[in-house]
């Protein structure tokens, strides 16, 4: 098995790994922005297995995962109408953006998941947003790197991030200040 579709297959088994903790805590956009990545990542297997039926469609979900996953993740469980139909537009708004002002709300998003208080480990939330952010800025999708096709490093910092997530204990959209933590349920 070529080691790009082990890297895919991996990121793909974390993800849905993630959105079954996701499910179990009733957050619904952020399990829906994990299975938005590993839908991609599956994709990506079967793709880079040699169906090259499937390119297209990969390259498609991959960039409507980079536009929408972050923020789902990022809202975890909004509740109420209103907030169901803000975080559509929102959704909405993030496909139709230019390039770099999605960039931007991805960052914002990243800032968002690893806020104060919005987890039970701060610290393997925050490093789950810093490997994300080193994938696309430092890694990237193109060349090599010692060897080792800077593709497939993309796919497992994406994988060390997402595990990073899982075992912070991303929380709803309870929102602190980073120095007043919100009291224990």
């Amino acid at each position: 098995m070529p080691l790009n579709v082990l890297c895919e297959l991996l990121l793909c088994t974390a993800c849905l790994w993630a959105a079954y903790g996701a499910l179990r805590a009733s957050q619904t956009w952020r399990l829906l922005g994990f299975l938005l990545i590993g839908a991609a990542a599956l994709l990506g297997a079967v793709h880079y297995a040699g169906v090259e039926q499937v390119a297209t469609a990969h390259q498609q979900l991959s960039a409507v995962s980079g536009r929408l996953s972050l923020l789902l993740i990022a809202l975890g469980a909004v509740r109420g109408v209103r907030r169901q139909a803000l975080v559509l537009a929102l959704g909405a708004l993030m496909l139709g953006l230019p390039e770099q002002a999605a960039l931007f709300g991805n960052l914002l998003a990243l800032l968002a998941i690893g806020w104060p208080g919005r987890s039970q480990r701060w610290a393997l939330a925050c490093t789950g947003c810093l490997l994300f952010l080193c994938a696309g800025l430092a890694v990237g999708t193109r060349g090599e790197w010692l060897g080792i096709a800077r593709l497939d490093l993309f796919h497992l910092t994406l994988l060390a991030a997402v595990l990073c997530w899982s075992f912070a204990g991303l929380c709803g959209t309870r929102w602190a200040w980073p120095w007043r933590p919100l009291p224990a349920n």
